[in-house]
């Protein structure tokens, strides 16, 4: 999205000094001399245009990249009587979650944390700074939420890795030309995208198709969407063709999941989306792969994805 932007800004900060050599050239009297004085005009704006793109994208990008600092608020609570007025100042410090240096290649939780139970199908469940882990592996659903500041900042370095290599392959063997489209989210994002949505259908709607802040996969840094040149983009346009149905019958070879399954929106919580995969590492990928007939997470660890359901 950002490199969309970047585009119509060059694009616009260079429509404006052609304008302006446009306006130039209707003048009715002009010497040749002021043609060169013209062009360099035209030049300098165009040149304090780009600075100024570059100078605020660099601003933008550090305070993006800057890790979130703890937080400080105060509560006043005042007691009144008769006699005298007592003001009480608690202080309350915010922790923030940092982005580990979790083993996403095997998709382990990191040392520590408390088991907090088992799931129906006996794996354990386990608490790690805020995160839930079951056997091992991190979950984001409708039941299993994040931290509202957990920000890992973009994609896992790992996932990505895999994705360029499956679209690389892609290209390879069918010539499909696919990307990444949304890929990390924070909370704040998708408290955005959400209440848009919300606003828009209702919230029962919006709740088929978007997760509520703090329950999407994209905060994880281990989700994506995927578009592909010339078909519809993160829409069931995507559906059924050739390169929504590569994915689902390779993803799994470079450790993606197709993660909501047509037909199982009872199990995932979200209606089918042939665009969006999880990464879960190679070994999980293909036992959930299932030689085609995919199994989600929910049903292969034995959780819900029910909003207030129950975590352990």
């Amino acid at each position: 999205m950002f490199e969309k932007v970047e585009l119509i800004y060059i694009i616009v900060s260079a429509i404006i000094p052609i304008l302006y050599l446009i306006r130039f050239a209707t003048y009715k009297t002009k010497k040749k001399k002021q043609y060169g004085r013209a062009f360099i005009i035209a030049f300098l704006i165009f040149f304090i245009l780009i600075f100024l793109g570059a100078a605020f994208k660099l601003v933008y990008e550090n305070v993006g990249n800057k890790n979130v600092k703890d937080e400080t608020t105060t509560t006043k609570t005042v007691e009144t009587t008769e006699s005298t007025t007592t003001t009480t100042v608690t202080k309350t410090t915010k922790v923030t979650t940092k982005a580990s240096s979790y083993n996403y290649e095997k998709i382990l939780a990191p040392t520590g944390g408390d088991i907090i139970g088992k799931s129906s199908k006996g794996y354990d469940i386990k608490v790690v700074d805020g995160l839930y882990y079951v056997d091992g592996l991190l979950i984001a659903n409708k039941t299993y939420d994040l931290p509202d500041n957990y920000n890992p900042g973009s994609l896992n370095v790992t996932v990505k890795a895999a994705a360029d290599k499956m679209f690389a392959a892609a290209k390879s063997e069918k010539g499909f030309n696919m990307w990444a489209q949304s890929g990390f989210r924070s909370y704040d994002t998708q408290k955005n995208l959400y209440n848009k949505y919300k606003n828009r259908d209702g919230q029962a709607e919006a709740d088929k198709y978007s997760a509520r802040p703090g329950y999407s996969e994209h905060q994880t840094g281990l989700a994506f969407d995927v578009c592909a040149t010339n078909k519809p983009c993160i829409t069931n346009g995507f559906d059924n063709t050739p390169e929504a149905n590569w994915l689902s019958e390779n993803a799994y070879k470079y450790g993606f999941i197709l993660r909501y399954v047509k037909g199982k929106e009872n199990e995932t919580g979200y209606m089918h989306e042939s665009w969006h995969f999880r990464y879960v590492g190679t070994e999980l990928a293909e036992k959930l792969y299932n030689n085609g007939n995919w199994i989600t997470l929910e049903s292969y660890l034995g959780i819900t994805s029910e909003y207030g359901g129950n975590k352990a």
